[in-house]
């Protein structure tokens, strides 16, 4: 499970982005925080990911965690269906080969057989 850490101005649009979030991905641990409140919860974070209005102060933000990828999400994120961008971004930032959202392939009822 990876700790997502979202860090918005304050808090309010990154809890609901989260709560979109997990819904697509139940193993993902969400923990929202603003700026302010940042070097309280930025340990022990697999994966920041930055509102764009913080865009100015990204390299400060990741100042606080060396070596924890991050990236600024585009505003896009933060709409309705926006959950998919930030948890592609997520999985980008950690290296994951297989697109989270995908449907599952079915398996063959047999050997042999195709899909």
């Amino acid at each position: 499970m990876a700790t997502v850490l979202l860090v918005c101005v304050a808090g309010v649009s990154g809890t609901f982005l989260a709560k979109r979030m997990r819904r697509l991905d139940p193993s993902l641990d969400t923990v929202v925080a603003d700026y302010a409140g940042l070097a309280d919860v930025i340990h022990g974070a697999d994966v920041v990911l930055i509102a764009p209005q913080l865009a100015d102060v990204d390299r400060s933000i990741g100042d606080l965690a060396p070596g924890v990828p991050s990236a600024i999400l585009p505003a896009s994120a933060f709409s309705a269906g926006g959950a998919e961008i930030a948890l592609r971004t997520v999985h980008e930032l950690l290296g994951a080969t297989a697109d989270p959202l995908a449907p599952a392939r079915p398996t063959p009822a047999y050997p042999g057989a195709s899909a």
